[in-house]
């Protein structure tokens, strides 16, 4: 092993700094590699247009060795030219190709000859465009998602047929690109069983099964489905990703106006960063409140009474419902939007369709003593199942599974297994 004091040593590398924890992204990367940091010395390579002091104060009190890579702001030309050098090469754009970084390779390779890590620990499906970088380091690789499904996905909510084929057809790159990552990794990591079995069965060696999951003990405080007032119904996301904007769109025109004729003072929060003329439009409507990005979104868990998942796309497992069942809130979402949490409707969150799903909105609103039956079990399964706490320990044998060649050899079936276990 090399590293100080004999610990093993992880060198990362991600698309972008895991800071401010204002994103599903950044929360499961920070929290996983501050869980690392208790067993390993972990360094993390990460592109960055420029100073973060934030960040690095950050990781560094989180135990991690920050090595920014400086690298120029995007520029509408240079994505175009990445455009066509990924279509050369049969690469993914979309979640890959995008994120590749001159600078960032030179680093990871002169990291990895002056100072030779354990593993490379790759962080989302675009960091495997520097595996080369990592020589013959084994690499442990952390899929945030079935990106292949995200993107046909997102390609079925447009509404320009010419970004519909583009979509459709960086879909399919993806997936060729999923079994290439897979199958160079000695191991990776899955959110949800679902995406286990999916990686699995593209040939994965050994797949560790770590769900999202939630710093529970930051929303003990808030009660559990006790809000008075008038009733707010929350939707909280990221206002840059299509299908928060379609979800965003579809609470305030068409589920909204349903649940007010029966709840008249009922009312719509969108709360999420970078809304666009589209989104900060629905705040003209009655209602309706649009807050774009915010400081803490805890002061808006504590004042809503529902939370609203109405995606109808997506995949992996949902940051904002494990949040909302730490802070005592009832979930109302769309069977898509709850993939990959292992949930039951009824017991601790409310499955809806599209079309049924103001009905449900209501019918949540209006029995407060289900409701907050519903957010005690709720946030009791998250305690149990998704706390970071439990996660980043699964994490933490992941890579000390793919550091020990010896029993990754002898035992890759119970390794995966094991993964698994820990959090069933």
């Amino acid at each position: 092993m090399s590293g100080r004091n004999a610990m093993p040593s992880v060198l990362a590398v991600t698309s972008e700094l895991p800071w401010p924890l204002d994103r599903g992204g950044h929360l499961r990367t920070f929290y996983l590699l501050r869980a690392l940091a208790t067993a390993n010395r972990v360094r993390l390579i990460a592109p960055s247009s420029g100073p973060d002091e934030a960040a690095a104060r950050a990781l560094r009190d989180a135990g991690i060795e920050l090595l920014a890579v400086r690298v120029a702001r995007r520029r509408q030309a240079t994505e175009a030219l990445r455009v066509a050098h990924a279509t050369v090469a049969a690469e993914p754009y979309v979640l890959y190709r995008r994120h590749r970084w001159s600078a960032v390779c030179a680093a990871l390779r002169l990291a990895v000859s002056q100072d030779v890590p354990d593993v490379c620990y790759l962080d989302h499906l675009d960091s495997f465009v520097y595996a080369r970088a990592c020589g013959t380091t084994p690499l442990v690789i952390d899929l945030h998602n079935i990106y292949s499904e995200l993107a046909a996905r997102t390609a079925l909510e447009q509404r320009q047929p010419l970004l519909r084929w583009f979509l459709a057809r960086q879909a399919a790159a993806l997936a060729r690109m999923e079994q290439r990552a897979v199958a160079a990794a000695r191991v990776a990591m899955a959110v949800s069983e679902r995406d286990q079995r999916y990686y699995a069965d593209l040939g994965a060696r050994a797949v560790y099964l770590a769900p999202n999951g939630v710093d529970c003990a930051a929303y003990a405080a808030l009660p559990e489905a006790r809000r008075s007032g008038d009733p707010v119904i929350l939707f909280l996301g990221a206002m840059s990703w299509e299908p928060n904007v379609s979800a965003a769109r579809f609470l305030a025109t068409d589920v909204l106006p349903r649940v007010r004729l029966q709840i008249p003072g009922a009312r719509l929060r969108i709360v999420g960063r970078d809304p666009g003329p589209e989104v900060r439009a629905l705040a003209r409507l009655d209602g309706v409140e649009v807050t774009g990005t915010v400081p803490d979104v805890i002061p808006h868990l504590a004042e809503a009474h529902v939370m609203a998942v109405p995606l109808d796309a997506g995949g992996g497992t949902r940051l904002k419902i494990l949040e909302a069942f730490a802070a005592g809130l009832p979930v109302v979402s769309t069977p898509v939007g709850a993939e990959g949490l292992d949930v039951i409707h009824g017991r601790d969150i409310w499955l809806a369709p599209r079309p049924r799903f103001a009905e449900a909105v209501v019918q949540i609103l209006k029995d407060r003593e289900h409701a907050a039956t519903v957010a005690t079990h709720a946030r009791r399964l998250v305690s149990d199942r998704y706390d970071w706490s439990a996660i980043g320990k699964i994490a933490c044998a992941a890579v000390a599974a793919a550091a020990s060649p010896l029993a990754f050899q002898q035992r890759p079936a119970a390794i995966a297994a094991a993964g698994s276990e820990m959090v069933s």
